[in-house]
């Protein structure tokens, strides 16, 4: 086949099953070219004709998780579908190969500037916290389920499933900056001695 024919797939509808079925007979070159094109594709409105959101704020922490977790699937598009659509892998197939390829850039952009939220916090650890370990004390996920359950009082870490993302962030945010003051003001204290 003719690498016209390959090049077409990103500028007219194709369906993402035919995009799937042709892709690895393109030529590499083309290959690397389609999914550059497919790359910049924006977010669509709807996706099998369920309104795909804005962006992932509204998410509880369990639904983000969640969708962490999808990019360890082997269909990394069809899981993440199922998770914020409610829509199974294969009704994808039908859909234009462009709005796949746009939710899946608009779910990973998100994601990045998630996790680049829950990075930024931080504290502010003494050498002597760093070298006791302090930082192989991170549990994952689960530990933010813990941390929080115990902040709130809650007995049921799935409960924190339920709460919003965005809630939890600002919690965590909220304690690292009192405990990065605390921890100044400490240390303006024993310079004062």
């Amino acid at each position: 086949m003719k690498s016209k024919k390959y090049r077409r797939m990103a500028d007219e509808k194709c369906t993402y099953k035919q995009f799937l079925m042709l892709y690895p007979y393109a030529d590499k070159g083309v290959q690397e070219d389609l999914v550059l094109r497919l790359k910049d594709q924006p977010r669509p409105a709807k996706l099998c004709g369920k309104d795909v959101p804005q962006d992932l704020n509204a998410l509880s922490y369990g639904t983000l998780d969640d969708i962490r977790s999808a990019a360890d699937a082997k269909d990394i598009v069809g899981e993440c579908a199922k998770i914020l659509l409610g829509i199974e892998p294969d009704q994808l197939f039908d859909e234009d190969v462009n709005d796949v390829f746009g939710f899946l850039n608009f779910v990973t952009k998100e994601l990045e500037r998630i996790n680049k939220l829950f990075a930024s916090i931080k504290v502010n650890y003494s050498k002597e916290e760093i070298a006791a370990g302090i930082k192989t004390l991170d549990f994952g996920s689960f530990g933010v389920l813990d941390w929080y359950a115990k902040r709130m009082g809650i007995t049921n870490q799935n409960e924190v499933r339920e709460v919003a993302w965005v809630r939890i962030y600002r919690c965590m945010y909220n304690d690292a900056m009192s405990n990065n003051y605390e921890r100044k003001l400490s240390q303006q204290y024993m310079k004062k001695k």
